[in-house]
């Protein structure tokens, strides 16, 4: 027995729980589209401790996964010089983007409140059931740590804002137009 009064409420829970996952793919995607265009128009200089710190810390992720026997498939048969190219590409678009949602948020004066970050510090200590306390008690500690939060709260609520003032069209779409549109948007090509 899992709290539930009967079968309709058990289909009614899961179908909940689906449209849930999808919307929250859908909404993956549309962010994955909405970096992709701003990736795309702006050009511009990005400053290179920033580029050099990013690349470093996403090849030092990369080294601990190719150690740890845990690298990505996609990267499993490039060559060194081949992934270098590939991550120092990654690296700019993240520093781009990094820019450009800070840039936005400022001219759009886009902030996030305190409680916003309460909310989320404990959004994300709930995902690790047990250590709740913990986790809020080292970003007390910790208030640089606290940047980990901020960060991805505010270019949520910046691609919130641009996609509010965009002109959407919504479509339904089949399980299959789904995973056809998930493949081609999250798909790993020489460009990414």
């Amino acid at each position: 027995k899992i709290g539930l009064k009967d079968e309709n409420e058990l289909k009614e829970n899961l179908k909940k729980n689906l449209n849930a996952q999808y919307d929250q793919a859908l909404k993956q995607i549309e962010k994955k589209e909405l970096m992709d265009v701003l990736d795309k128009n702006h050009q511009f200089d990005l400053p290179e401790g920033i580029l050099d710190e990013e690349f470093h810390t996403i090849w030092h992720r990369l080294e601990h996964a190719k150690k740890d026997n845990k690298l990505d498939d996609d990267d499993k048969n490039l060559s060194e010089a081949e992934l270098k190219k590939r991550y120092k590409k990654i690296s700019e678009r993240r520093v781009k983007l990094a820019l450009l949602i800070q840039f936005i948020a400022k001219e759009e004066k886009i902030s996030i409140s305190e409680k916003e970050l309460t909310d989320g510090m404990i959004n994300y200590s709930s995902q690790y059931p047990g250590q709740e306390k913990q986790i809020l008690e080292y970003f007390k500690k910790n208030p640089s740590s606290i940047e980990s939060i901020r960060g991805p709260l505010l270019e949520q609520k910046v691609i919130d804002n641009i996609v509010s003032k965009a002109k959407l069209s919504k479509h339904k779409l089949t399980i299959d137009a789904y995973n056809k549109l998930q493949d081609k948007v999250f798909k790993v090509t020489e460009e990414n």
